[in-house]
């Protein structure tokens, strides 16, 4: 009799066993149903979006040839969802926040950290020409420039009802042009040339919707100062580096600070060749600027800065005004300005002419051949163009404001007062479907023989992409010298005298080939 109850007891415990265990299991499928269900409703919602959107713009792709797609075997790729997986809430616990891309149960990226983008900033379909890219922007007022796109930036996000991003963007962009040249120069001699050009490096942040900061690393192209293997002047230096600070939707005022060119002139021109307004008075320094630009993508713009000069001679503080404005009258649009600086002497073409060391007046930077205890000289500069259906035409002056001390800067033996002009139009058409543009120039300088510039220079130049984001120019070049009774001469270390610089009389030719690529 026990041990019939003892079996009895067993059987009971034996049997309730198996029914717990099944319990579970069917528990655990009960839940594997109901995940795979979620699931299921998951995908059937995307596909509802799906097929919502391509109902949405079937009338666009009616109008779009339908692109051949590789044959593959059915077992190479297949078709899934992906999703986003992001935490509950705030991760403030976190030094990080791991947002994920899933697709078929496995981590396909992470989101996280300072998204890094190419220019333009707003993703949209760039120029064909890369005319856009950030590495074309106008060196003179790139910060306002910068500006501009930063609002058009957050301006996209509101549109669209995204809170605006609270990290950085960055932004990059580059360039690089080789250049090749043949030509015959004032003394009749044959010269030919291949050359890099230029290469740059650009890197935009735009920290917020009221601060960007910007750096732009270049190729320095010049020749070794004391000789040597062509390929030693291989270096990379900083070309600009400063912050903006403004904001255009809440008010007209900014300030920029660091290393730029300082808001002189405006120096646009289309051909390969640096314009001679440009040589003479584009000023690299690193000053603080403050501006107002309006609101409105025309109207008034103004700035005023201050720096630093490099001259040794009583003060070495610059400082200088620009004002401008720019129209749109329907059929004719364009901007008109003038600058004004109180010390010419900083000017790029004034510190280095591109005279060999121990040779003519090399700038007063120059160790060998020039000297900064000059006398500081202040400058003007005016500047307009006008665009009108697919023609361009452009004028700009620049010009000292009194004459040079005859041992800084001379012409003749006397005090130099140097000046620049430049007269260029242009237009646009099409080639086999490729953009391209046309242009012609007129340009001329006054009393600039140290600066070792021609007295007069006529030009053209015809561009095209034939590539996307590439630019192909060819450019003709005739430059006429000072008269060959002229020479003129600048600022030599205490103790020595410079070699004179005379003019020839004669005339130069050159036929100029690049390639732009931008990125």
């Amino acid at each position: 009799m026990k041990f019939v109850v003892v079996l009895f007891v067993c059987f009971f415990w034996i049997d309730s066993l198996l029914a717990a265990t099944n319990n579970d299991a069917l528990s655990q499928e009960v839940q594997l149903l109901q995940q795979q269900t979620e699931i299921i409703k998951f995908r059937l919602h995307q596909l509802k979006h799906d097929l919502a959107k391509q109902k949405r713009h079937s009338a666009s792709k009616k109008s779009i040839p339908e692109m051949r797609k590789p044959k593959r075997s059915d077992d190479t790729f297949h078709s899934t969802i992906v999703s986003v997986h992001a935490l509950n809430g705030h991760p403030d616990s976190l030094e990080f926040y791991p947002t994920a891309l899933v697709a078929d149960g496995h981590v396909v990226t992470y989101i996280a950290g300072t998204p890094v983008v190419a220019s333009p900033y707003l993703g949209s379909r760039p120029a064909f020409d890369g005319s856009d890219y950030l590495v074309n922007v106008s060196s003179i007022n790139r910060d306002v420039r910068l500006m501009q796109q930063r609002r058009r930036l957050y301006r996209a996000y509101q549109k669209v009802g995204y809170s605006p991003p609270n990290i950085p963007i960055i932004a990059l962009s580059g360039k690089v042009m080789p250049i090749g040249s043949i030509g015959r120069n004032y003394v009749a001699n044959t010269t030919s040339d291949w050359d890099l050009g230029s290469s740059e490096l650009d890197v935009a942040a735009a920290i917020n919707d009221k601060v960007e900061a910007y750096i732009s690393v270049a190729y320095d192209s010049a020749p070794p100062a004391t000789g040597g293997q062509r390929v030693s002047n291989s270096s990379l230096h900083l070309n600009m580096g400063f912050v903006n600070i403004g904001n255009l939707d809440k008010t007209p005022f900014y300030f920029s600070a660091g290393q730029m060119f300082v808001p002189f002139g405006s120096f646009s021109s289309a051909m390969v060749s640096a314009p001679l307004p440009l040589v003479v008075g584009r000023t690299l320094s690193r000053p603080f600027i403050v501006g107002y630009k309006s609101q409105y993508d025309t109207g008034l713009f103004a700035a005023m800065y201050a720096f630093k000069g490099d001259t040794t001679l009583n003060s070495s503080g610059v400082s200088g005004a620009n004002i401008g404005y720019v129209y749109d009258l329907g059929a004719f649009s364009g901007q008109i300005g003038g600058s004004y600086i109180s010390s010419i002497n900083n000017s790029n073409g004034l510190q280095f002419t591109g005279s060999r060391p121990g040779t003519t007046f090399a700038g007063f930077s120059s160790p060998t051949n020039g000297s900064e205890a000059v006398k500081k000289i202040p400058a003007v500069d005016a500047y307009g163009n006008i665009r009108f259906d697919r023609y361009n035409f452009t004028a700009e002056w620049i010009g000292a404001m009194s004459d040079f001390r005859a041992q800084d800067l001379s012409m003749n033996g006397r005090g130099a007062k140097p000046q620049a002009g430049l007269l260029e139009a242009g237009a646009t058409f099409t080639v086999f479907d490729k953009p391209a543009s046309v242009g012609v120039g007129y340009q001329w300088t006054s009393q600039a023989l140290a600066l070792n510039l021609p007295k007069q220079r006529v030009n053209g130049v015809l561009s095209m992409s034939i590539w996307k984001d590439t630019v192909e120019s060819l450019e003709y070049r005739h430059d006429v010298d000072y008269k060959g009774n002229q020479f003129a001469n600048g600022a030599a270390p205490p103790g020595m005298v410079n070699v004179n610089t005379f003019g020839t009389g004669k005339s130069a030719d050159a036929l100029l080939v690049s390639i732009g690529v931008y990125f």
